[in-house]
């Protein structure tokens, strides 16, 4: 099974959740598989880099309004980058012009990673299970409000509905606000807790979700319980395919490095059809989206 050190993650629990023979043979068994998530394959890639470029602009920019400023030198460079790539340009305007105003600014954290242990039962024992999350945006009052902001690049803008059912939008909350006593400018209640989703696609339209006292604990239960089943298994049979539907096979196996193995089709999915670039990632492959314990030790407090 999974190794003690295992740290989960959002893109774990979520591979778990959509399908749970993906979580299986991409961290359990940890197999490569050659196959791509989306075609075409090229256009996928770039997306991909793109995206990773426009996080790293705008963490270097959120760095410097956080300190009272950008350094002339790094502007400059920002811009430099920015303007190699059009589309990437277009993006990083966008944000300049649009980011949201009514953020708070007392306490700004980018790029942070925290983590919490969550106590979870298998066979009567009680395990100590470390779960992660890494933060695009903190925005902080002390006693005040606190939004997490998440930076989405994808092309197309999903729904509230579909964010809904994403484990980001439930675990970045919890992490926070149990992670957050041993924050500075700690601890946060869960009704101060405000998770936002912005797109480049549509940055006048971001996706909020409130967090509370009731959600929190209804989430802490359901995840406790989602890894007991996870850790309670002990074969591949104990990690069953999705259900073999049209629908299922369009929005997970399409996307699935495994669809061939899983005899759920060979040909990719359309890369237009994600509504972000880093939903589908081979490297959930060897598990290298999860945290080594040594990152979370060092980053977490």
């Amino acid at each position: 099974m999974l190794l003690e050190s295992f740290t989960f993650s959002q893109s774990s629990l979520q591979a778990h959740r959509d399908c749970a023979r993906r979580f299986w043979l991409a961290y359990v068994e940890q197999l490569p598989w050659p196959a791509v998530e989306a075609a075409p394959v090229a256009e996928h890639e770039q997306m991909m880099v793109r995206g990773q470029r426009f996080h790293r602009l705008v963490e270097r920019t959120e760095i410097g309004l956080a300190t009272g400023g950008p350094n002339a030198m790094a502007a400059a460079q920002i811009a430099v980058q920015a303007a190699a790539d059009p589309e990437l340009a277009a993006w990083y305007a966008t944000y300049l012009q649009a980011r949201p105003t009514d953020l708070p600014t007392e306490v700004v954290e980018v790029e942070r990673l925290l983590s919490i242990t969550l106590p979870v039962v298998v066979d009567g024992e009680t395990h100590p299970v470390r779960l992660a999350a890494q933060y695009d945006l903190i925005a902080a009052e002390r006693d005040g409000p606190v939004v997490i902001v998440d930076w989405k690049t994808g092309k197309r803008t999903p729904t509230r509905a579909m964010l809904q059912m994403k484990q980001q939008t439930i675990i970045y909350p919890l992490v926070l606000v149990e992670a957050s006593a041993g924050l500075p400018w700690g601890p946060v209640r869960p009704q101060q807790v405000e998770m936002r989703y912005w797109f480049t696609a549509a940055p006048a339209s971001p996706i909020v979700f409130r967090h509370d006292g009731a959600e929190h604990e209804r989430t802490r239960q359901s995840l406790i319980r989602q890894i007991g089943s996870i850790l309670a298994g002990q074969s591949e049979d104990d990690f069953p395919k999705v259900e073999d539907t049209p629908a299922n096979r369009k929005l997970f196996c399409a996307f699935c490095v495994y669809r061939s193995r899983c005899n759920r089709g060979v040909n990719a999915g359309d890369v237009g059809e994600l509504t972000d670039p880093t939903d589908y990632l081979s490297g959930d492959v060897a598990g290298s989206l999860e945290f080594s314990m040594a990152e979370v030790e060092e980053l977490a407090f």
